[in-house]
């Protein structure tokens, strides 16, 4: 829902796009879109750029997570920690991928990882970031068919992806020092989304 900001009290604290993105832990993209959809209020300033009420986006943030305690596994940890690092070199289909194409999974990669930690760190719910990162999944099952990856190729390339990102939450979580309950608990939320992205890149795939 985009709205003129000459129409609204300016009685809030008003943000930027990349300081929203910020404040919500998404990426600015993803923030974007969801302003686009209606998902959460978006104003305008003369000149067309977007500003929120940081008062709306902490309420949407609560929306999100209410009734939900978020996990402490990870959530304090910078995004940059957590964040995979997947050596394909070697693999027959790595080579499929030109320049501009990998540079975008690139991208898409950091965002995804984003969303996850988002929807792993609640206890439940957190639907947005699941659908959100179904989303993706379906991007990336769209630029794999159309560098000419195999069905069977697209599936082995995300679970390398899954195996780096389990990897890497594995070292964050043992070194945030936190109890096993609460590890096991992470993990089950991260391969509930995983699964669900690698339905959702599969079907993308087929279905390009």
């Amino acid at each position: 829902m985009v709205n003129s900001l000459s129409t609204q009290a300016q009685t809030d604290r008003w943000l930027e796009l990349s300081e929203a993105a910020q404040l919500l832990g998404v990426h600015f993209t993803t923030l974007r879109r969801w302003a686009n959809d209606g998902r959460l209020p978006c104003y305008r300033m003369p000149g067309g750029q977007r500003r929120f009420k940081e008062s709306e986006l902490l309420a949407f943030l609560n929306s999100l997570r209410s009734g939900d305690a978020v996990l402490p596994v990870l959530a304090a940890l910078p995004l940059a920690y957590a964040t995979p690092h997947v050596g394909v070199a070697g693999e027959p289909w790595a080579g499929k991928f030109d320049a501009s194409q990998r540079s975008a999974l690139r991208s898409e990669g950091r965002q995804m990882m984003a969303v996850l930690m988002q929807y792993a760190t609640r206890v439940n719910g957190g639907e947005v970031f699941l659908e959100e990162g179904r989303r993706m999944a379906g991007d990336y099952g769209r630029v794999c068919r159309s560098a000419g990856l195999s069905l069977v190729e697209t599936a082995q390339a995300f679970v390398r992806v899954r195996r780096s990102i389990m990897d890497s939450v594995y070292q964050a979580g043992s070194l945030a020092g936190s109890p096993d309950a609460e590890t096991w608990r992470l993990y089950d939320r991260m391969n509930h989304f995983l699964d669900s992205m690698l339905l959702a890149t599969l079907e993308a795939y087929d279905a390009s």
